[in-house]
Order: C-alpha cells, then sequence, then structure tokens
C-alpha cells in the first residue's frame, strides 16, 4: 500500500460524509481488493473524470455500519 493511500485511510474519520473518495483508498478501508469493489459494486460509484471513479465517504460509512447500500 503506498504511503499516499496510507495518509488518506488515516484521515478518513475526519471527512465529511459528502466527500468521494478514491476506489484505491475506499477498498482499503472495506477490506477488499480493488478489484472486488469494482465488480461486486458494494457501494455507489461516482464518475470523477474520464479515467477515475470514487466513492462517497458517507456511503462507505453506511455499508460499514451494516445498513443497506443505497439503490443506484
Amino acid at each position: 500500500m503506498s504511503p499516499d493511500i496510507t495518509k488518506k485511510i488515516e484521515a478518513f474519520d475526519t471527512l465529511p460524509n459528502d466527500s468521494v473518495g478514491a476506489d484505491p483508498v475506499a477498498a482499503a478501508v472495506l477490506n477488499i481488493s480493488l478489484r472486488t469493489l469494482r465488480r461486486n459494486d458494494p457501494v455507489r460509484s461516482i464518475k470523477l473524470s474520464a479515467r477515475r471513479i470514487g466513492r462517497r465517504v458517507g456511503d462507505i460509512r453506511s455499508l460499514l455500519q451494516g445498513e443497506p447500500a443505497a439503490a443506484a
């Protein structure tokens, strides 16, 4: 895991629910691989640019608390 992702994981608790985290950070927080995150899509994805996808921090927190994922 890169030092950049490690810093972002450490700062995850301070982020507002409406912020968007990149997929590598979301996968690390959910303790799943990036490939599993993209295939199973447990949290609704948000297209950030032509080549980047992210996930809402609030949606990740809800999933971690056991709440069902929001419908896409």
